[in-house]
């Protein structure tokens, strides 16, 4: 006849099979958990939420790496903006990871509004590359993205390059956009254009200067958006030297909106010069520029425009 078991050993007993239970449980699916968040039942999205904070505060990136083998290439993008919630060192350092070449991927995400897009698709490294910038910037993360960003690229990788340069906005990547503006296919041209519109320092501006001159209209108008972004003295010369002398009228226009944001000292002399010598499709944008500076409505003869700036804008008398 068997003994009954003695009360010390049932909690033993009961305590080794919970742990058995807990060492056998699975891991956090990342699929399970990111692909709840969107689910139509409140209460998964909920519990999906909770789990994955909870996630996010032990600083567990195993989970969100192993989210980027997903076949979903949403449950991927999905699972890169909460790796980069995190901020311990290892957590950054598998982010900042992400930004290496061989790591590209193309995900139906988009990647300054955070959120998904749809049929289109996007380059991984722009995404990663903007939420270091918007969580914690990473002096490193520059290195990890040029390292082998160049050699036998495609045009399109050389754009999501040039693109992730201007998202991350390290001044590190301007002498790769420099490069990249010289590249003959014009897409990739654009690309380094439209990063050199995230700096507001002068590294870029020779390089818009140049561009201002370019062949191609395309690439000439996303110049003169580069350069509206900014208020200083040299974009404020580039754009008029493209109101003066670009040969599209559309061009021109665009670029006289533009220096329309500049003070009014600063452009209404230049506008009424430029008004001179305007033909009719680029006289009327001057007008009501020249309207919406002044507050005047003075019609198309510059003498008048002249007569009334020099009026209330007198010269400094000499000391």
């Amino acid at each position: 006849m068997s003994r009954p078991a003695r009360p010390g050993a049932i909690v033993v007993l009961a305590l080794a099979a919970n742990l058995a239970s807990w060492a056998c449980a699975p891991a956090d699916d990342p699929d399970k958990l990111l692909t709840g968040l969107t689910s139509p039942d409140a209460e998964v999205r909920e519990d999906s939420a909770q789990k994955l904070d909870a996630v996010v505060r032990r600083n567990d990136a195993s989970v969100f790496l192993r989210g980027l083998d997903s076949p979903d290439m949403l449950v991927r993008a999905q699972a890169i903006t909460y790796l980069a919630r995190m901020s311990s060192p290892d957590a950054r350092a598998a982010l900042r990871g992400l930004l290496a070449p061989d790591k590209r991927m193309m995900l139906p995400y988009n990647p300054i509004r955070l959120r998904p897009e749809g049929s289109s698709t996007a380059d991984s490294r722009i995404l990663v590359a903007s939420l270091i910038q918007r969580t914690q910037p990473d002096p490193k993360a520059i290195g990890v993205l040029l390292d082998g960003a160049e050699q036998g690229r495609t045009a399109e990788e050389l754009v999501g390059t040039c693109l992730a340069i201007g998202a991350l906005r390290d001044p590190g990547g301007v002498a790769f956009l420099d490069r990249a503006a010289l590249h003959p296919e014009p897409e990739v041209v654009r690309a380094a254009v439209q990063a050199m519109a995230q700096f507001d320092g002068p590294e870029v501006l020779p390089s818009l200067r140049r561009l201002a001159t370019d062949s191609r209209d395309v690439v000439r108008s996303d110049v003169v958006v580069a350069a509206a972004n900014r208020t200083d003295a040299e974009a404020r010369s580039i754009l008029m030297q493209i109101g003066e002398k670009d040969p599209s009228n559309e061009i021109r226009s665009a670029a006289y909106e533009a220096l329309s944001r500049q003070p009014a000292d600063a452009v209404v002399p230049y506008f009424i010069e430029r008004l001179r010598q305007a033909d009719a499709e680029t006289r009327q944008t001057l007008i009501e520029i020249l309207g919406r500076q002044t507050g005047q409505s003075l019609g198309a003869k510059p003498e008048a425009w002249a007569k009334f700036w020099a009026k209330s804008h007198p010269p400094n008398p000499t000391r």
